[in-house]
């Protein structure tokens, strides 16, 4: 995972408080404001990530934050996960947002997991790597999340990679594969790769004339890819393009996608369609105050 300084991390997570209490948090206002100790527990198993970020935001706010797990743990129905100790306004306010911060990604971990632990079972070495279907303004998160699982992230933004897709050919007509990706060959840095998204076996042949670093085989039927598989070792003479499988695969059909020779495999629904673990934070006392604590 790529490092991002703590302090950028608490602006960004700062923003998606301030989305929620606005200008104020009116139900908060209601209660006591006085120190007070409180868990955040799961409700559910699953895989739990995310609470480097709630420290961070937490900290920020002034509450003390002990973790009983890491980024990557098992955890279980009734685990606390996260004890607090802070002014009760302050968690209350912060409270939802903290939630969904761990809701979202560990879900997305777990599933990660789930779908990386299916394919080690089934004998293949093929990578799962997430899209850029994410939730704007969260990407670095989900991203961070899929990594967790034990995914790739893939690309993170447009800049990382020349992936041509099939509008740019639209905009340039199929006859261009071979132009535009020695194009691309000329105009990028050596440390970029050159990707190109095929739609048919007529569209491979043409693209793998350029030698592309990577092939995305898109909405390919199964017998389909082992047919594309094949042209490409018969075509590459040294060394072959990884071979990249995308298009509607999910939980419940990835097991025909487990074929020799595809490398990755990378799914939207990683990011946009998981369903989160559910947590919630129970206040379990008052704790003794004194007059500098006190709003």
């Amino acid at each position: 995972m790529s490092y991002m300084p703590p302090k950028l991390l608490e602006t960004k997570l700062l923003q998606f408080l301030e989305e929620d209490i606005n200008y104020g948090d009116l139900s908060s206002d209601l209660v006591p404001n006085v120190p007070i100790h409180a868990n955040i527990v799961s409700k559910q198993e699953g895989v739990i990530c995310g609470l480097n970020f709630a420290e961070i935001l937490l900290k920020s706010l002034n509450v003390e934050v002990s973790s009983l797990f890491s980024d990557g743990d098992t955890i279980r129905t009734g685990d606390i996960i996260l004890q607090l100790r802070g002014l009760s306004r302050v968690i209350l306010a912060s409270e939802r947002t903290i939630l969904n911060i761990l809701m979202r990604l560990s879900g997305i971990a777990t599933q990660t997991r789930r779908l990386v632990a299916k394919i080690k079972q089934a004998g293949q070495k093929t990578v799962i790597a997430s899209t850029r279907k994410t939730t704007p303004g969260f990407r670095y998160f989900e991203k961070y999340a899929v990594i967790i699982g034990g995914g790739d992230p893939h690309r993170w933004n447009l800049s990382d990679t020349v992936l041509i897709k099939e509008n740019h050919l639209r905009l340039l007509g199929e006859e261009a594969i071979s132009i535009i990706l020695n194009q691309s060959l000329n105009k990028t840095s050596f440390t970029k790769k050159v990707e190109i998204e095929v739609e048919n076996l007529s569209e491979l042949r043409m693209a793998l004339k350029a030698s592309p670093d990577i092939i995305m085989l898109d909405d390919f039927s199964t017998e389909d890819i082992h047919l594309a598989i094949d042209i490409i070792k018969q075509t590459s003479d040294q060394v072959r393009p990884l071979i990249e499988v995308s298009g509607g695969i999910n939980d419940q059909n990835i097991d025909a996608f487990l074929i020799p020779g595809v490398d990755i495999i990378s799914m939207g629904m990683l990011t946009h369609s998981t369903l989160a673990i559910d947590f919630s934070l129970r206040i379990m006392n008052i704790l003794p105050s004194s007059p500098e604590r006190r709003d």
